[in-house]
């Protein structure tokens, strides 16, 4: 199961469909928020078709060779550091694809996010939700 650093995290809903991760205190920089597990997988891009969208949606990526991506697919259902959404100006990286850190130190309140395209090897070609009007996923 993934790790999930809850000494300073904490998962609320922030839709009725959707949860995200908070620092429920203030974080220092660089400190370890969590880490990304799973049953490692290869898959085909060329036949990513045939993927049902929630398999999409909540693999990790890690190595893409020609069409083969080399991902993690969770074994359970969400939780925690799985709740790492997208933000343009985020305050938090990814580091080996497995790995979440504070870039910054990070304020109690905060939603913990990271920039999707610096970790996620499959552009996804889809309009961020983000302000800026030409960002994309």
């Amino acid at each position: 199961m993934s790790y999930t650093n809850y000494d300073y995290l904490e998962v609320r809903a922030i839709r009725p469909d959707h949860s995200a991760i908070f620092a429920h205190k203030p974080v220092p920089k660089n400190t370890l928020l969590g880490h990304f597990d799973g049953k490692a997988i290869v898959v085909d891009l060329d036949r990513k078709d045939e993927l049902d969208d929630y398999w999409w949606r909540q693999s990790v990526h890690l190595k893409l060779e020609g069409s083969l991506l080399y991902c993690l697919l969770p074994l359970w259902e969400p939780e925690g550091i799985d709740y790492l959404n997208h933000n343009c100006k985020p305050n938090a990286r990814v580091e080996d694809q497995l790995y979440v850190y504070a870039d910054r130190d990070i304020e109690a309140g905060e939603e913990i996010t990271a920039d999707y395209r610096t970790f996620n090897l499959v552009p996804q070609g889809i309009r961020c939700w983000c302000p800026e009007p030409l960002c994309v996923i």
